[in-house]
């Protein structure tokens, strides 16, 4: 300890001689015993091992799986994953035979990795764990597991058009066809799907996949929504968005479609809850397909 003490301070005054009396920098093994022990890609490793280990407890595992979720918030960790080959370890985590909380959890390292990070993205791609989030988000039996695969399928394809093929691959539209307008937190995450899947442009077999799936009744019947409650803030301006997304992307209506629509824009024209940029451009851009 006395070492390390003269070494810093000798550093911290920038005097030359005592810097030479001092000599090089401690062991690093000594100062992972003195200050905490292993760096951040050390501390991964130690939750994989956990997690992969059959002997391990379930509360272990999932403390484990709760500690690298943490630790890939930061982006050069998220990175490591793929670098460190731990892909295949939490796409294992999502078999319908692991329970709930782990499944959860994996699908929340996914989505927390992959958001915004092209890097991550195609490492998972490239493990092919896309196809267990897809089971995992039809699964109305968890609601948790539900939610969470949703976000996960989210982040990974947007911006990012071989997630999306490899999504359109592993029959992931189905998740479009099946969401209840009455439960609002699917709705929202079933939104944020739609417009993740417009990030990557329009096509005509993916307009027709549109058609298909009846995006356009479930944006009407979100902004028309008298269930109890009424239309809930977040999915309007999620569906005024996609509105938007769909006119800028040359998406064709029909004028039934685009009548419907403006009714549903007028029913929630007066709220003060949500944006009124993005009402006004969507009510603009479906006033000029008329």
């Amino acid at each position: 300890m006395d070492k390390l003490l003269n070494w810093s301070l000798a550093h911290q005054s920038g005097d030359k001689d005592a810097i030479a009396k001092v000599g090089d920098a401690p062991d690093p093994k000594l100062l992972n015993q003195l200050f905490g022990g292993p760096d951040e890609p050390g501390l991964m490793k130690q939750s994989m091992a956990v997690v992969s280990n059959p002997e391990a407890t379930e509360e272990a595992k999932v403390t484990a799986l709760e500690n690298f979720e943490m630790l890939i918030e930061n982006l050069d960790n998220a990175n490591a994953i793929g670098q460190m080959g731990f892909w295949p370890v939490i796409n294992g985590q999502m078999d319908p035979a692991i329970p709930e909380e782990r499944r959860v959890l994996a699908a929340s390292i996914v989505g927390i990795a992959t958001q915004n990070n092209p890097q991550s993205q195609q490492a998972f791609h490239d493990s092919e764990g896309l196809g267990s989030l897809v089971v995992m988000a039809t699964d109305k039996s968890s609601s948790a597991c539900q939610l969470k695969a949703l976000f996960a399928i989210t982040s990974y394809i947007r911006h990012f058009e071989p997630g999306y093929k490899q999504f359109a691959d592993a029959n992931g539209w189905q998740l479009l066809a099946t969401t209840n307008i009455t439960d609002k937190k699917v709705m929202l995450r079933t939104l944020s799907l739609v417009s993740a899947i417009l990030s990557t442009g329009l096509d005509s077999t993916k307009s027709d996949l549109l058609h298909k799936a009846k995006v356009v009744d479930l944006l009407t019947a979100v902004l028309q929504d008298s269930t109890e409650g009424g239309a809930h803030a977040g999915c309007v301006d999620k569906a005024l968005v996609i509105i938007g997304q769909l006119a800028d992307n040359g998406f064709e209506f029909t004028l039934p479609e685009i009548n419907e629509l403006l009714r549903g824009i007028e029913a929630v024209d007066s709220r003060q809850d949500i944006s009124e940029d993005d009402l006004n451009a969507a009510k603009a851009a479906l006033n000029n397909r008329k």
